[in-house]
């Protein structure tokens, strides 16, 4: 494998630009390779350019360039690995970041084994960041229903990191993430493609410093049949922008979810609301916070909450509608009577859907005032259209249950 200079120029200029290649995969989507269909593609290696005793035997090719891409993408190749059979032994498919050490003809001998070679820029990938988790696109065929395949990532220090050697040893890494699947097809000659998922465990004593990707047709050395391929294309790191709470001047919001974009308070004095009332908890510790405050209407506060993940480029916005005062509901609440109903979108605008298990029901709005501005036979999943009402805070009750709803346009 050979570094391209351009891309490590480009590279450089990115940490310095804070852009989102510093904290991706060079050549995640196998696109660029050193030369033809059997070469190795750029920034990965294979048992081509292994060390160790036995490198030489090893060397046979256990890859491919294949043209085409997965389900959605707009690369023009993809990966393919194949389990190939050296003097009776089965050999997996296996390429790295890092570089292979084929030291020995036993498959499970602790010499053999892929390393970050930080001495050689050929066979190690520098990496500072701490993403959440891993997507990686793979079609897996196997003789066996029971064979695994896998893709690994660990994040380590500066250290010659072997896998699968150290990685029991939490002093030795930062954090690892592992995908595996069984077969997705069971015809050879047919793609399979889906998408895995592996979140990274941050549970190791060690600096984020390099990156070793491992890729292989068995997660069990030795293990599967001659010609079990796996394909692989965009692996992609994917970092966290997602709130885990929310405190309004010391105290929890009510109903908070993660994937919860929005939410309606009501607060003594507007006027006296400020940012330092509101605090954020990340998921992950090194999203950054900003918390800013402008007026919605003559009797809301609206608050947003933008959280910046690492990469600096994955972003979400949380919002809090601050209403003045509390509503003014002339209705009781009634447990006994209580019935479990759920508004969206809301905020809303024109349109608002009702969904309950409630049949013959009645959903009645009101304003900040105790004013009844809507009422609207419900039953079952019940769509509403919304007259022209001013923005702001309103109360929407169906049999005892009230909740908050914003109005956040009007017509």
């Amino acid at each position: 494998m050979k570094k391209i200079l351009s891309l490590m120029l480009g590279i450089t200029f990115a940490f310095a630009a804070h852009a989102q290649t510093v904290f991706q995969l060079p050549n995640a989507g196998f696109e660029q390779w050193d030369g033809g269909y059997t070469s190795e593609p750029t920034h990965w290696n294979t048992f081509s350019s292994s060390d160790g005793s036995y490198a030489s035997l090893a060397s046979d090719n256990h890859h491919y360039r294949r043209s085409g891409r997965r389900p959605g993408g707009s690369g023009s190749y993809y990966l393919t690995l194949y389990t190939r059979s050296i003097l009776g032994i089965k050999a997996n498919g296996n390429m790295t970041t890092g570089r292979i050490h084929a030291g020995s003809m036993n498959a499970t001998s602790s010499d053999n084994y892929n390393y970050t070679q930080r001495s050689n820029g050929d066979h190690s990938q520098p990496f500072t960041a701490t993403p959440d988790s891993m997507y990686v696109w793979v079609s897996f065929y196997a003789a066996s229903r029971f064979s695994e395949a896998q893709v690994e990532a660990v994040i380590h220090g500066e250290r010659d990191f072997k896998a699968p050697n150290d990685v029991n040893d939490t002093e030795k890494y930062r954090g690892r993430a592992v995908a595996k699947t069984t077969r997705t097809t069971d015809q050879s000659d047919q793609m399979g493609w889906t998408r895995l998922r592996a979140p990274f465990v941050y549970n190791g004593t060690d600096d984020a410093r390099y990156i070793l990707i491992n890729i292989t047709t068995n997660n069990q050395p030795g293990e599967g049949e001659a010609y079990d391929s796996i394909s692989v294309d965009d692996i992609e790191f994917v970092y966290s922008a997602w709130l885990n709470g929310i405190q309004m001047a010391g105290n929890p919001v009510n109903g908070f979810q993660r994937a919860k974009m929005n939410y309606a308070l009501h607060v003594d004095d507007l006027a006296a609301v400020s940012t330092d009332d509101i605090t954020a908890t990340p998921q992950a510790d090194d999203a950054t916070i900003a918390v800013s405050l402008q007026p919605f209407n003559d009797s809301t506060l609206l608050a947003l909450i933008d959280v910046t993940a690492e990469d600096g480029v994955t972003t979400r916005q949380y919002k809090l509608y601050l209403c003045q005062g509390a509503p003014q509901i002339p209705v009781g609440l009634h447990p006994a009577d209580a019935t479990v109903f759920s508004l969206y979108p809301n905020p809303a605008q024109h349109q608002l859907t009702v969904r309950t298990d409630a049949t013959d029901a009645t959903l009645t709005i009101y304003n900040m005032q105790g004013q009844q501005v809507l009422q609207h036979p419900v039953n079952g999943t019940t769509r509403i259209s919304l007259p022209a009402l001013p923005a702001g805070c309103y109360t929407a009750t169906l049999n005892g249950q009230q909740k908050k709803l914003i109005i956040s346009q009007t017509r």
